[in-house]
């Protein structure tokens, strides 16, 4: 994996815990929004093995097409 792919990792997983922060802190308070925000980024980041399906060899194909689609690196 390039530095690019992994940047770009990090830049999406920083965006789902933003976003699911946001979300959550509606509902529940700001720490625990942020604890859920956390493990779904690291959860994408470490295993990318996007949202526990059992196609994660297929989508992490698809992302891995994107990026050499869209990547220079």
């Amino acid at each position: 994996m390039t530095l690019t792919r992994q940047l770009v990792d990090l830049s999406f997983s920083g965006l789902v815990a933003g976003s699911v922060t946001l979300a959550l802190s509606t509902v529940v308070d700001a720490n625990t929004a942020s604890l859920v925000a956390v493990l779904l980024a690291t959860m994408y980041y470490f295993s990318r093995y996007p949202w526990g399906s059992r196609d994660g060899e297929r989508y992490n194909a698809r992302i891995d097409a994107f990026y050499d689609e869209y990547l220079p690196l």
